[in-house]
C-alpha cells in the first residue's frame, strides 16, 4: 500500500516561523499554541499507531487468504475423493446405459 504525503502540512513550529509572530503575539496566543502543539502530537501518535494495525491488518489478510488457498485445495481433493467413492459403492444397476 503507499502512503500518500499530507500536501501543504506544515508543523505547528513551522507555521509559527512562517507567521514571523513577535513575543507580544506569541505571549499572547500562548495557550492556544501549547494547545495545538499538543493537539500535533496526539495526533503523530494516533497517525503511528494506526499506520501499525493496518500493516497488523494487512498481515492478518494474508494469513487468511493463504488458508483459504489451502482450503480450497482440501475441499477439492475432499470432492474428488468423494466422487470416487460414490463410482465405486454404486451397484452397475445404477448406471445409465443406452
Amino acid at each position: 500500500m503507499k502512503e500518500k504525503p499530507l500536501k501543504n502540512y506544515l508543523t505547528v513550529e513551522a507555521l509559527l516561523k512562517s507567521m514571523n509572530l513577535t513575543l507580544e503575539e506569541r505571549e499572547l496566543h500562548k495557550e492556544l499554541i501549547k494547545e495545538c502543539l499538543v493537539n500535533e502530537q496526539k495526533i503523530n501518535e494516533y497517525a503511528a499507531a494506526a499506520k501499525k494495525n493496518i500493516k497488523r491488518i494487512n498481515t492478518v489478510l494474508e494469513e487468511i487468504n493463504k488458508n483459504m488457498a489451502a482450503m480450497e485445495e482440501a475441499l477439492e481433493e475432499l470432492t474428488k475423493g468423494a466422487e470416487e467413492l460414490s463410482l465405486r459403492i454404486m451397484s452397475s444397476d445404477e448406471f445409465y446405459r443406452e
